[in-house]
């Protein structure tokens, strides 16, 4: 014999509001954390590209003391920094080894789970003209 209430145990509209008030923000907190995650990665990958064509030009140079190192810098790699901040360098110091090329990059990430994350990277290579010299970039 059939019955007319073929679906009595099933989930009534109560249980479903109550699970989807529970898995919608959850999802929306799992997809906004991916896409600041995502947002960090690509940052991060900026400051390696900035360290990478800053440690080229150093290399390149066949008289650091002399070459206006802001001016050159800034004309090769100030429009890779992240979210439309401008690159500045600091005073260059001499690297503790001879011929030793030390670059550091650093910005400081504002997003909406990862705030006021530092993130920096750093690169050494060795001078072709025996120069040496340590420098230090901020995105800001």
């Amino acid at each position: 014999m059939k019955n007319r209430h073929s679906f009595r145990n099933a989930f009534g509209m109560g249980q479903i509001m109550a699970m989807l008030l529970v898995v919608l923000p959850t999802l929306a907190f799992v997809i906004t954390l991916m896409i600041d995650y995502w947002s960090v990665m690509q940052e991060d990958y900026k400051l390696k590209l900035i360290a990478n064509q800053t440690s080229m030009v150093l290399d390149s140079e066949e008289d650091l003391g002399a070459a206006d190192l802001n001016t050159t810098l800034n004309n090769n790699v100030n429009n890779i920094c992240p979210r439309g901040t401008t690159l500045s360098f600091s005073t260059p110091q001499d690297a503790p080894t001879l011929g030793q090329v030390n670059v550091t990059i650093a910005y400081v990430h504002n997003g909406p789970y990862f705030k006021n994350k530092t993130l920096n990277t750093q690169m050494q290579t060795y001078s072709y003209h025996d120069q040496n010299i340590s420098i230090t970039g901020t995105c800001q």
